[in-house]
């Protein structure tokens, strides 16, 4: 049992201060302060003067390490659970890249169920970037998501890939819809989301001018798709603004800025302040970081990349800090770009918020808005800013020989 007392609790509403007593994996209650009393063995903390809020949720994350795009060598390592939780993850979506020669579903079902292992909730999606039709781990897409607990959805799986004619000139918009048909489905069978993650990069304009045309043939609900790092370029923007008014998720990347080596994006933080003054509801946005990746670098007067480029995950954080400290978004607002919304959207019941029966994913921050205590499903894993939890090699490796 865990007792969190006099926190100031956004849930991400802001609720005032408030106790919240964890029974598991669970909170049990929320209450005014002094309203819950500890029983023995129970660990309590003082919260006082901390910002207490839901676990965030990076919904598009290389768990198993991306890259890849420039050689042997530039292919990714493993994340480690302690990078995710120190910046206030407590909950990932896995997914394959550009690399699925060397990484491949059973990898991907492996490192999630080690993040479950370490304490930290973590699903996966089925599939990869390129290859259609999509990798699976049963030999069925379908069969993925039935009978694969932590498999929930498909992705990331690309649309207009650098112009390959599959893509581009081919039947790629039709496998898409085949693809989401099947998801959907599934899903509902499942009682899971069955979300399609799209990789859209926005060469030639296509962006996701072929989707609009599938879903106005088809009448498929564009909520069953997350197109991904829409602020890469003006272009693709546009085309998201049009997604999320017609009712679709769009998701930023918190990793796309002009100062990491994207020079034609829109810092994420003013991305959402435009998708939100053209009109699109804020409760359909999203921030990932598409962290762990590492996609060529793209530099000025060089026609072949010659460098990659490495996603931190820490970015989710720093994006979400920045649409504070910019007076563009209350606290309450940005939250929940990174929890409930994405709950929402993949249909994860028991995340992303703070309240009786949900599951005691909590970030306590700082009056800067610095992470300093992380509890995942009941378990303290960062204190004070310290870790406390670490992945089982994690330590061993960081000390090397003593």
């Amino acid at each position: 049992m865990m007792l969190i007392k006099n926190a100031t609790l956004y849930a991400p509403e802001y609720r005032g201060l408030a106790d919240i007593l964890v029974v598991g994996e669970q909170v049990v209650q929320v209450s005014a302060p002094g309203g819950s009393s500890a029983l023995p063995n129970t660990k309590e903390i003082d919260a006082r003067g901390r910002a207490v809020c839901p676990g965030f949720i990076d919904n598009h994350v290389h768990v198993l390490g991306g890259g890849g795009g420039l050689g042997f060598r530039s292919r990714v390592p493993e994340l480690q659970t302690s990078q995710l939780t120190r910046v206030g993850t407590t909950t990932v979506i896995g997914m394959l890249g550009y690399d699925q020669s060397t990484k491949d579903m059973r990898g991907l079902l492996g490192k999630t169920k080690g993040f479950i292992g370490d304490g930290i909730s973590a699903f996966a999606l089925t599939g990869a970037t390129l290859r259609h039709p999509v990798p699976t781990l049963t030999g069925d897409l379908c069969d993925d998501i039935a009978f694969i607990d932590s498999i929930i959805g498909v992705g990331e799986i690309s649309i207009s890939e650098l112009g390959y004619g599959y893509d581009s000139l081919g039947p790629g918009a039709q496998y898409i819809a085949e693809t989401l048909v099947q998801a959907l489905l599934v899903g509902r069978l499942a009682g899971k989301g069955g979300i399609l993650c799209l990789q859209v990069p926005p060469y030639f304009e296509q962006c996701l001018k072929p989707l609009f045309e599938m879903l106005d043939k088809s009448h498929m609900p564009i909520e069953q798709m997350v197109p991904s790092h829409v602020n890469q370029t003006d272009g693709y923007m546009a085309d998201a603004i049009t997604w999320g008014n017609r009712g679709g998720w769009v998701d930023v990347g918190a990793n796309y800025r002009p100062d990491n080596h994207y020079a034609r994006s829109t810092q994420p933080a003013e991305a959402v302040t435009q998708l939100i003054e053209a009109g699109v509801p804020l409760q359909k946005i999203l921030i990932s970081s598409d962290g762990n990746g590492a996609p060529p670098k793209e530099e000025k007067g060089e026609a072949v990349p010659t460098r990659a480029n490495y996603g931190h995950v820490g970015s989710l954080h720093m994006v979400w800090r920045q649409l504070i400290e910019q007076d563009r978004l209350k606290p309450e607002e940005a939250l929940t770009l990174v929890t409930s919304n994405v709950a929402t959207a993949y249909h994860l019941k028991n995340k992303g918020r703070v309240d009786v029966g949900m599951d005691a994913d909590l970030v306590f921050f700082d009056e800067n808005w610095n992470v300093d205590t992380v509890v995942a499903r009941g378990k303290v894993m960062v204190e004070d800013r310290n870790i406390v939890v670490r992945g089982m090699f994690e330590t061993t490796i960081l000390e090397g020989l003593k």
